[in-house]
């Protein structure tokens, strides 16, 4: 027979373990000027977020001035759901420290924030400062990181020879050793992770609370998996996948078709494309991305937004990867394939990709490679997703590949090919 905690007890537990406001749920620290940051409420009542700041402690710093701190937006947050704020760097022409912030990170923004660096610093981390959500009365409810001295020292991030000032997965986590894990990276708030950090702690281990992401991984903002949500299920795509045909000549503004994902609790759904809505014209470093098509993220309707290089000669079928998510979970990738001059019926599979890489591992800095398909781009990264070595236009299905520089360690070979697939395989340099 199982023993009743008494009524008084039991209500005192529930208060204890009770989320009670908002959390950091991710944290992004890119290239360049890639800086999100993703709030989750993980009560059961909507909160106005104008009743909240983010602050930011500078390089070990035990202040955080007016220039860094910043109230953020009149947006009513929905229980279980999140918000994501991005730095407001969206100028196309902008070099250096006003660099536009990647388009899939712009795509997953609920909010642009700090545009002029002079006037508001807040949202400008590198990897080593700390990070507080805070009520706008200064009551703390959460932190990335730890608040005050001592800055951490430059640790080697990933497979690379780069250096940062950042905390690392090695303790005491500030000193500059082992892997340095708060630069150039994407940090995931862990799903058991309950109440937000209201005290400045001794020691911060970042992997005692947070997972760890290669730089520039945006798929996972706009939704956050937490283990004390209610049971939602994630959207089901209506296709297993999208044929749409569409004529070299369109006009930009020309509807390529619509996605369509439901929800079974009828939530609000968001689409964006993961992969694959690009192509280069253009010899060597004078080759300029194009990115043809855009995808409504609340209708999923995909239009053509820049019809250059579209003819069937340059690329035949675009073969892009789609989520979709309904602010709790998020869909795998579907494949949406667009002919360029045909019928969709044509269109029946992918062919697989078949791509080898030799020798594997490698004591030299070259390899080749051999595939099925036409190789249009190769691109070397170390493990973190960090790009060291890239090469464009190739058009070959044999190629040899030398590289400049000596790498040791593992790395990721990206093959892109003519149809726009990519694949990755890992190469051990010794």
């Amino acid at each position: 027979m199982k023993k009743l905690l008494p009524i008084f007890t039991l209500l005192l537990s529930l208060s204890v373990t009770a989320q009670t406001d908002l959390i950091i749920s991710e944290y992004v620290e890119g290239w360049s000027t890639n800086r999100a940051l993703e709030i989750y409420n993980p009560t059961s009542e909507d909160i106005n977020l104008s009743g909240y700041q983010v602050a930011r402690y500078s390089n070990g710093s035990s202040t955080a001035g007016e220039k860094y701190t910043i109230t953020l937006p009149n947006y009513l947050l929905k229980p279980y759901m999140v918000f994501v704020a991005v730095v407001d760097k969206r100028d196309p022409n902008g070099e250096n420290y006003e660099a536009p912030v990647w388009k899939q990170l712009q795509e997953r923004a609920d909010a642009f924030l700090c545009p002029v660096y002079d006037i508001n610093k807040t949202f400008y981390w590198d990897g080593n400062d700390a990070v507080v959500l805070q009520k706008t009365n200064g009551t703390q409810v959460d932190l990335f990181a730890r608040i005050g001295s001592p800055e951490p020292k430059k640790a080697t991030i990933g497979g690379s020879n780069l250096t940062h000032k950042c905390w690392t997965d090695t303790p005491p986590h500030f000193e500059g050793v082992g892997l340095g894990i708060t630069a150039d990276h994407t940090m995931v708030r862990k799903p058991d992770f309950k109440n937000g950090i209201t005290t400045n702690p001794m020691i911060w281990d970042p992997l005692a609370e947070w997972d760890t992401l290669p730089a520039n991984t945006f798929s996972t903002l706009g939704w956050h998996e937490h283990d004390f949500a209610p049971a939602n299920e994630t959207p089901v795509f209506a296709k297993n996948e999208y044929k749409f045909a569409l004529v070299s000549d369109s006009e930009n503004e020309t509807i390529v078709g619509t996605i369509v994902a439901v929800d079974k609790e009828k939530n609000d759904i968001k689409y964006y494309i993961n992969y694959g809505n690009y192509i280069y014209i253009g010899e060597g470093d004078a080759a300029v991305r194009i990115e043809p098509f855009e995808l409504n993220k609340t209708t999923g309707v995909l239009t053509l937004v820049d019809k250059t290089g579209l003819a069937p000669e340059v690329v035949d079928t675009f073969n892009i990867k789609v989520v979709a998510t309904n602010g709790f979970s998020q869909t795998g990738e579907i494949l949406v394939q667009v002919l360029i001059d045909g019928e969709v019926g044509v269109i029946n599979k992918v062919v697989e990709n078949k791509i080898s890489i030799f020798p594997n591992p490698t004591k030299t800095n070259g390899f080749s490679v051999k595939t099925n398909k036409t190789i249009k781009q190769v691109i070397i990264t170390n493990i973190i997703g960090q790009e060291v070595f890239t090469l464009n236009q190739v058009y070959s299905k044999n190629l040899s590949v030398n590289i400049p520089e000596a790498l040791k360690g593992i790395y990721l070979i990206q093959v892109k090919l003519e149809d726009q697939s990519t694949s990755t395989t890992k190469v051990i340099f010794k």
